[in-house]
């Protein structure tokens, strides 16, 4: 091999030699940078969310004892809940389970019931007092037995073929505020079994006024189920 070429092929070998190390070189050094600047921001993130949370915690103290030295107000004024008897199938059913489920609905229609549902403890308090929180507790309480036991009441007669009795009972749960998902649900498919689609609607319209969490998923449930018949 002549001496000027294996001279170049030597300087080729090297230069590439040079470059490989100084491509990885590189690399590494934009590794470290972009893991340098990862760990600032995450950081920066991490101190952030104490500082919110920090900030969320002493403004919910604040509030709290501003809450627990609230003065008691009147609430004899609210918007309780009564039960209409009269409208429900009372006599004795052949189902013990049934009758059960009258039983508690009779044991509650001499309470005072409020669905308070969309309140906080310290909302409640800040609103109504701090002595009134153990009575408001108990009336929300008595809320959440009743409409869970209407529907278990009236879903129990539908599987059992009582029809007239279920929806008697399901439209009372109405007309008694629930917030049960089940209740507009089953409602519905009663109506569709009726042939009643134009009272899907009336339900649906209700719905759109009354205080039901994860309103806009229900709503679409039962366009569904509509749409369906």
């Amino acid at each position: 091999m002549p001496i000027n070429h294996a001279f170049t092929f030597f300087f080729n070998v090297l230069f590439y030699m040079y470059m490989e190390r100084l491509c990885i070189t590189v690399v590494n050094f934009i590794s470290i940078s972009l893991l340098i600047i990862f760990v600032l921001w995450l950081n920066y993130e991490i101190g952030k969310n104490n500082r919110l949370s920090n900030k969320s915690k002493d403004e919910f103290w604040k509030k709290e004892s501003q809450a627990n030295t609230t003065r008691k107000v009147d609430i004899s004024g609210l918007d309780y809940i009564s039960i209409p008897l009269d409208r429900l199938p009372m006599e004795d059913n052949p189902d013990k389970t049934i009758n059960s489920y009258r039983n508690t609905i009779l044991s509650h229609s001499d309470k005072k019931i409020l669905n308070l549902s969309g309140f906080s403890n310290t909302e409640l308090k800040l609103k109504y007092g701090a002595a009134n929180i153990n009575l408001l507790s108990e009336y929300d309480n008595n809320y959440t037995v009743l409409v869970s036991i209407l529907h278990k009441w009236g879903e129990r007669l539908y599987i059992n073929d009582y029809l007239k009795e279920a929806l008697a009972v399901l439209e009372v749960a109405l007309d008694c505020k629930t917030d049960n998902h089940k209740t507009f649900e089953l409602l519905a498919e009663i109506y569709k079994k009726q042939g009643s689609y134009y009272k899907i609607d009336l339900l649906m319209d209700r719905l759109s006024s009354a205080p039901v969490r994860d309103k806009k998923a229900l709503l679409l449930k039962l366009q569904e189920f509509k749409a369906r018949t």
